[in-house]
């Protein structure tokens, strides 16, 4: 059991690794590249059956491959990005990037500070100290990325008290903070993005969060039992 779980802690880290890549990067041609060889382009409904994430892996997968064929869009991406992620968007079309933002309308308020003492209460400084205030979303989700590899790595050493912390500290940080803002969030991105590829992104993020929640309890029913 200790394997199988952390197997499954690797591959959320791995996800949300991914998940935070999107938002933190620009998108440069070797980002696609990567997405187009690792992301699996749609099947039949029938051939992908249950598999949760599916859509939405299919959408990002179509979205990388038409970018890779159009030569404009380099350009379009990096604006887009620019303007959803940067911080620095105004107006009707925009919406900051910010957790304090999104849920007190204010830039450095009080879910940043409580943001910033969980990652020093994990052990951890700014996980993404170039995105600006500790609760951008790059950041959080990166958060989840380091938390879920040090529960892995806690699984892989037999160390399952250490394992079931982790995934404690996993789902406060989503029940606390990711989920009070980010599905809503990725929804408006959806509605403003201005490419295929970022509208695919935003939702892959907002269900992805949704979907992980699920799984949390799942494994804290398993390390419980």
């Amino acid at each position: 059991m200790p394997a199988v779980l952390a197997e499954a802690a690797a591959r959320r880290s791995q996800t949300y690794w991914l998940l935070a890549r999107l938002v933190l990067e620009k998108p440069s041609a070797a980002l696609l590249a990567e997405l187009n060889s690792t992301l699996i382009l749609p099947a039949e409904p029938a051939a992908r059956g249950d598999e949760p994430l599916a859509d939405e892996v299919g959408r990002l997968a179509v979205a990388v491959h038409a970018a890779l064929a159009d030569p404009k869009a380099p350009g379009a991406l990096s604006v887009d990005h620019t303007r959803l992620f940067a911080g620095i968007s105004k107006g009707r079309g925009a919406a900051a990037p910010f957790e304090s933002v999104a849920l007190e309308s204010r830039l450095m308020g009080d879910a940043t500070f409580a943001v910033e003492a969980a990652y020093h209460d994990a052990g951890f400084e700014a996980p993404a100290p170039e995105a600006g205030p500790p609760d951008h979303l790059g950041t959080e989700l990166r958060f989840l990325a380091l938390a879920c590899h040090q529960e892995m790595e806690a699984w892989q050493a037999g160390d399952t008290a250490a394992a079931a912390g982790w995934v404690e500290r996993e789902r406060s940080f989503l029940d606390e903070h990711l989920l009070a803002w980010v599905p809503r969030y990725c929804e408006r991105l959806v509605q403003i993005a201005e490419t295929p590829f970022y509208r695919a992104a935003a939702s892959l993020i907002g269900q992805a969060c949704l979907v992980d929640r699920e799984d949390v309890t799942l494994l804290l029913d398993r390390s419980s039992s």
